[in-house]
């Protein structure tokens, strides 16, 4: 076996076995957000203010609240997300950038990381979207 060929098997091997070990480490990822349970590193959106309410949460980005509904259970259950939260509360180690259009355009703010109230006459009720940044 030349060593060309060597190292591309090896290589292969490698990466074989690291895209099997970020699978399995996305899998308990995946499931968290959007399940209307606020829980650490998780950005929540409330349908009313004090953070209470209804919370659409959320682990990974969400350019577009508009197909997006509150989780049954809760005050707000099945309503559209989308204009239509008043307060909200960042568990993430990130801070959180909201707007009042579709792909963080429109008005924007941001939210640091472990911070919560209530949002301001510009945002409440006008959230679209929201994304984490990449700076604690």
């Amino acid at each position: 076996m030349n060593k060309a060929f060597r190292a591309l098997t090896t290589g292969g091997v490698a990466a074989v076995s690291m895209g099997a070990i970020l699978l399995g480490a996305a899998g308990p990822a995946a499931a968290m957000g959007k399940d209307g349970n606020l829980e650490v590193h998780e950005f929540g959106l409330f349908y009313y203010q004090n953070q209470s309410g209804c919370v659409f949460d959320l682990y990974g980005e969400d350019l577009n609240f508009n197909d997006n509904y509150f989780k049954s259970g809760c005050t707000g259950a099945g309503a559209l997300v989308n204009d239509n939260t008043e307060s909200y509360k960042n568990r993430d180690v990130y801070a959180w950038k909201v707007a009042t259009d579709a792909n963080i355009d429109g008005n924007v703010g941001e939210i640091p990381s472990n911070y919560s109230g209530n949002a301001s006459t510009t945002f409440k009720n006008k959230i679209s979207s929201a994304t984490y940044t990449l700076h604690p």
